[in-house]
């Protein structure tokens, strides 16, 4: 009959601490903004591009400008560098208290809203190697794992954060992914573009 007490005992330390727990930074609804623009932004590359010919494929604005299959390489490899970040801080330990400090989404959204050049890091410059459909390929595979891995992660994406140059200084994978969509629309901008110019093949 002793062992009733002890029992309560546990089961009362144990509800203690699991009151304890803070609830998570980054909610279901944070998961599924993300997921509704990831497959959003998806849906519209693979429609812009699916039935393009090898001309379009090819056709440039300008000698100096990429073409749609170079803009879709370019993509492909940011689909890569992003999920390799997130998963490098998500083997570090969570930082909550960065929270407070968090830009809004708003902020990246507006960023690559903004129509001013941007400069892509080398990693990301596209070498065009690849033929024209195979760059969708290459997109796609890359979109698809990083859609699965927002799907099914039990990380707190608003607990871990990455380093930044500049006044920055850390970004949450929440906000990586953010910008990583709005990325995408930039692009998409980039190819109706391309798409509209007056000498753009038939």
């Amino acid at each position: 009959m002793k062992q009733f007490p002890i029992l309560a005992l546990l089961w009362a330390i144990a509800t203690s601490l699991l009151a304890q727990k803070p609830a998570p930074l980054w909610t279901e609804s944070d998961r599924q903004y993300l997921l509704t623009n990831l497959e959003r932004t998806k849906q519209e590359i693979i429609q812009e591009t699916q039935d393009l010919t090898l001309a379009q494929w090819a056709f440039k604005e300008a000698p100096d400008k990429w073409n749609i299959g170079q803009v879709l390489e370019h993509l492909g490899l940011y689909e890569r560098i992003f999920a390799q970040e997130a998963d490098i801080m998500l083997s570090s330990d969570p930082e909550p208290g960065l929270d407070s400090t968090a830009r809004p989404d708003s902020t990246y959204v507006s960023w690559m809203d903004d129509p001013s050049p941007h400069q892509a890091w080398w990693n990301a410059e596209p070498l065009g190697l690849m033929h024209d459909k195979d760059n969708l390929t290459f997109y796609l595979f890359g979109r698809d794992n990083l859609i699965q891995f927002v799907k099914e992660t039990t990380y707190d994406l608003k607990a871990h954060y990455t380093f930044r140059w500049g006044d920055e200084r850390r970004r949450s994978i929440h906000a990586l992914m953010v910008v990583h969509w709005a990325h995408t629309d930039r692009h998409l901008r980039q190819i109706r573009r391309i798409k509209g110019d007056v000498h753009w093949p038939k």
